[in-house]
């Protein structure tokens, strides 16, 4: 039953604001007694983000604060905590943990992490829309991998990679809330004969988060890390493709792998194909592709169809781009700057079609994707 006036798109859903849903945040809340909430960084299905000052170290941090519902069987907290403990090189390319609690409020329990501020995300620099250079392609590539390959070491499948889980700052970027677009409000209405209770805000916040801001960096500068492992998920070992899993992946339809399409057996090769796609807009969908490209590798089509028919779509088109090596490079090039150059194109294409093998076994590691030239140039 709805309770609440339709708002535009662009916020979170205002039907979640419910027991167990998400927690009702406005600016200026303080969050154990130390995160001053000052603007709007995002949303996700599972959660809301914000930029908060620290009010003990005088700096801020992003706090993301979960549903009620998701977080009383998420285990990112502690996933966070582990990586923490290694020397991987690429544990750098991955989102740290720097502080953790629950609040308690009118929906529930909330588990509350505090992260660094990242100045952008993967659908951020893919709704920019401007063409990446091969440089700049070949960096983040080669971040996302490493830091792929250290989740994958520790037998941590990610299940994710999209675009909005992919953050992207600059070395040494100090984040203040002057960096912040003005907040855009929407009120939150009531519809007549609902009781009104505390479970959701006076108004919702579309994201304060700023385009364009990584348009023109040197690709040098960049700093990739993967973020939001909330629907990671453990195996025995992520490296071994011998190593199944039961446990099925949060991963969508648009990224997902023809066995997970299938409802097959899995394995850690689910990241790797999705690594590839995002490596193929940076990033509708920051797959490798989308971040080279800022277009879709496999794009849904879903007005009008049931599930079913959207799976056998998304196969269809799987099938028809990865006919042939050649065919998938022609595809590749008519949607590339013209000056990426055909030795990287080609260099390109051999990463990628390394990636999107439909057969699992075929797929390489990440250890492999490190050595390839297009990421060893």
């Amino acid at each position: 039953m709805h309770r609440f006036e339709k708002i535009d798109d662009g916020v979170e859903d205002v039907e979640k604001y419910r027991r167990g849903g998400y927690h009702p945040v406005q600016l200026g809340d303080v969050f154990n007694q130390r995160y001053r909430v000052i603007g709007k960084l995002a949303f996700g299905q599972f959660s809301t983000v914000w930029l908060a000052r620290d009010q003990l170290r005088q700096g801020q941090v992003a706090l993301k604060i979960l549903k009620a519902d998701a977080s009383t069987n998420s285990n990112e907290a502690s996933t966070l905590l582990e990586l923490a403990e290694s020397s991987h090189p690429g544990k750098r390319h991955v989102i740290e943990l720097l502080d953790s609690f629950t609040h308690d409020g009118p929906n529930g329990r909330h588990l509350c992490l505090v992260l660094p501020v990242m100045v952008s995300d993967g659908q951020g620099m893919a709704d920019a829309g401007k063409p990446h250079q091969v440089g700049c392609v070949r960096a983040i590539a080669r971040q996302l991998v490493l830091g792929l390959d250290f989740l994958h070491s520790l037998g941590i499948v990610h299940c994710d990679l999209q675009p909005a889980n992919i953050m992207v700052s600059l070395d040494e970027t100090i984040y203040t809330e002057q960096l912040l677009e003005p907040p855009e409000f929407r009120p939150v209405r009531w519809l007549e004969g609902m009781e009104r209770d505390d479970s959701a805000p006076e108004y919702l916040v579309t994201s304060q988060r700023p385009r364009g801001q990584l348009d023109d960096a040197d690709f040098a500068t960049l700093m990739i890390k993967i973020g939001d492992l909330g629907g990671g998920i453990r195996v025995k070992n992520a490296l071994s493709t011998a190593s199944r899993c039961n446990e099925w992946p949060v991963t969508p339809t648009a990224i997902a792998a023809p066995e997970l399409v299938n409802r097959g057996i899995w394995d850690a090769s689910i990241d790797i194909w999705a690594l590839g796609c995002l490596v193929c807009l940076i990033f509708p969908l920051m797959q490798i592709f989308e971040l080279a490209t800022n277009a879709p590798l496999f794009p849904l089509q879903w007005r009008g169809l049931t599930p079913e028919e959207v799976d056998q779509g998304h196969l269809d088109r799987v099938d028809r781009i990865l006919q042939t090596d050649a065919s998938f490079t022609q595809h590749l090039t008519e949607r590339l700057p013209s000056d990426f150059g055909t030795e990287n194109i080609q260099q390109l294409s051999s990463l990628l079609l390394l990636m999107l093998q439909k057969n699992p076994k075929q797929r390489v590691s990440t250890g492999d994707l490190l050595c390839h030239p297009f990421l060893t140039i």
